[in-house]
């Protein structure tokens, strides 16, 4: 097991930066409670399983011929390397539907091949000791720019400079490798290829194993607080597994219904999975909705997605169905911000709300307009072109509230006084004719 130079360097400067971190003293004592952490049973036990399966991935490629003894150093920096970082976001897995399809993509890219054949090759000792350390801090500074528009020009100036410099190190490993042909150990090159992306590709069967295991315990842990008799939770949780198996949305879809309707014996525990079911049924199918009842959940979901708005899901909360999206207006930690709200019954969607809430007069010239377009947007899409007129027509800067009846909706828009800093919030509402109302709003619409 050969090192090059490339390695002995990435080693040297890696050991120098290990020693020169732990010299601090608080840097060792939070080094020290992440171990600690680490130590945790669950963790450990995770660890292990995985240590196993990756060892009987390393014996299945062994007996197909594919592994050697010469592979001990690959398959270690895969291990330290794929491994951690890919159990550890494992959690956020069902999260990203994109998740497993991405990770095959960048196995198997282009990028990674060209990786590995630019380290076919090195160049002397001393110039890796120099390059390593210069082409991370530049790599760093490049990922740090591009978090920022203002950087642009520092980031486009690093990316052609970091792109020069890997072409320039890809052309000089194709050429010293051709010129060193007759000593290339094609096979043995192939395989250092070939064993980690094999790996990669059958650790993830493991990987989803482990992302469903996580989902089901921080599901199931969740129940204990919907349910507090154990008896009648142990119940769901047997009775969810066998029903739910795989499928990690209608699991949390389920775990949501626990958690607002709370139910008390073990038939609203089997009607809460049943009702899961429909709803994920209904989602799916996305039936018509006659007009006169209302609109279809799932439409007025995405009455305002070309604008960013992306509703994840219609949910029972408590008293009624219910979706949102909060949507940022821009990359400010305070940046001002809209709410769509969509609610109804199960079946139909019957009352839209649009929320602004500006943090001071920051950005208020440009974000207000931005506002009063989604108000625009949503009621065309929702209710015609000649509501947006009607409403525009009885709309008075001089009141916080206005409010019109048209051909049966009812279309508010209510906003607060400015705050001490000149914070405020703008309610913009559009209730079908089907949704129903108190006496007190029939009688405050009449006045």
């Amino acid at each position: 097991m050969d090192f090059n130079n490339r390695e002995i360097a990435t080693l040297v400067w890696s050991g120098i930066v290990v020693a020169a971190v732990f010299v601090n003293a608080p840097v060792r004592s939070a080094f020290r409670a992440m171990l600690r952490a680490m130590a945790h049973r669950a963790l450990l036990l995770i660890f292990a399983v995985a240590a196993l399966y990756v060892a009987a991935c390393v014996a299945f490629l062994a007996w197909w011929g594919i592994w050697t003894v010469d592979n001990i150093k690959s398959t270690a920096a895969w291990l330290l390397a794929f491994v951690p970082a890919t159990l550890f976001n494992a959690n956020r897995i069902d999260e990203d539907r994109t998740y497993f399809g991405r990770t095959i993509r960048d196995t198997l890219s282009l990028t990674g091949l060209l990786v590995f054949i630019g380290g076919l090759q090195s160049f002397s000792l001393p110039v890796e000791l120099v390059i390593i350390p210069l082409m991370t801090f530049l790599a760093l500074m490049h990922q740090v720019s591009e978090r920022d528009v203002a950087h642009a020009p520092a980031k486009r100036c690093l990316g052609t400079f970091l792109a020069i410099v890997g072409f320039a190190v890809l052309a000089y490993s194709i050429y010293a490798t051709f010129l060193e042909w007759p000593k290339f150990d094609v096979r043995k090159n192939v395989s250092e290829l070939l064993v980690p992306i094999l790996l990669s590709l059958l650790f993830l069967p493991f990987l989803y194993c482990v992302s469903v295991v996580i989902v089901y315990d921080r599901n199931f842990g969740n129940i204990a607080y919907g349910l507090p008799d154990k008896g009648l939770a142990r119940f769901a949780r047997q009775r969810a597994f066998f029903a739910f198996r795989g499928d990690l949305g209608l699991l949390k879809r389920w775990r949501h219904i626990i958690m607002h309707r709370r139910p008390t014996d073990r038939l609203g525990v089997v009607q809460a999975i049943a009702q899961a079911q429909r709803e994920k049924e209904r989602a799916e199918r996305r039936p018509d909705v006659d007009p006169a009842d209302g609109w279809s959940p799932y439409v007025a979901m995405e009455f305002l997605a070309s604008e960013g708005f992306t509703l994840p899901g219609y949910l029972w909360y408590f008293d009624r169905y219910r979706a949102s999206f909060l949507h940022k207006f821009g990359d400010r930690p305070l940046a001002n911000h809209a709410t769509y709200y969509v609610e109804g019954d199960e079946a139909h969607a019957t009352l839209l709300t649009l929320e602004l809430w500006m943090w001071g007069p920051d950005n208020k010239e440009e974000d207000e307009p931005r506002f009063a377009k989604l108000i625009a947007m949503l009621m065309d899409r929702a209710v015609g072109p000649d509501a947006v007129a009607a409403f525009r027509g009885v709309l008075d800067e001089n009141h916080q509230g206005v409010s019109l009846e048209w051909n049966g909706y009812i279309f508010a828009i209510e906003s607060d006084e400015p705050g001490p800093s000149g914070q405020f919030s703008v309610s913009f509402t559009i209730a079908h004719p089907a949704e129903p109302r108190d006496a007190s709003d029939d009688e405050a619409q009449r006045d």
